[in-house]
């Protein structure tokens, strides 16, 4: 009987260790609408889609987004961390050269974005992520609603 608590107690520790690896193949299946972005209570009225790089091993590399809204896109990479409760962003900028000005206003606004959020809600088909911890609107709250796309 011993035997069989142990075996429940490694399979449920293992498990719980591989959320990150279990949410980050969840987001890498298939492209993600954006379906909101508030920023202290306000929605902001950006949408797009999220062109998630697929097939990435999370443990020798970062996962990246390609964010494409109206004629702009804008690239960040990504890590789920501390067992999938919690979501980075880190905006990539291409552009060695960029001054900021060559940058389009989706870049400004991952830019801004870009921080540590909670994972609210991770579904198969649904995620929300909040933050107060961003580096455009630090101390604000900032939720990012996206839903995968049909």
């Amino acid at each position: 009987m011993r035997s069989f608590w142990f075996l429940m107690l490694l399979f449920f520790g293992v498990i719980s260790c591989n959320k990150e690896k279990r949410y980050s193949t969840r987001l890498m299946r298939g492209d993600w609408e954006v379906k909101e972005v508030s920023i202290a209570g306000t929605n902001q009225q950006l949408y797009g889609e999220w062109y998630v790089t697929e097939d990435v091993n999370i443990y020798d590399s970062v996962p990246g987004v390609e964010w494409v809204a109206n004629s702009c896109d804008a690239q960040f990479e990504w890590q789920f961390q501390n067992k999938g409760k919690k979501f980075q962003m880190n905006y990539r900028q291409l552009c060695s050269e960029c001054d900021g000005t060559d940058l389009d206003t989706l870049d400004h606004i991952v830019h801004d974005l870009s921080g540590t959020y909670d994972v609210v809600k991770h579904g198969r088909n649904r995620m929300i992520i909040e933050s107060t911890q961003t580096l455009g609107h630090s101390g604000e709250k900032v939720s990012i609603e996206i839903q995968r796309k049909k």
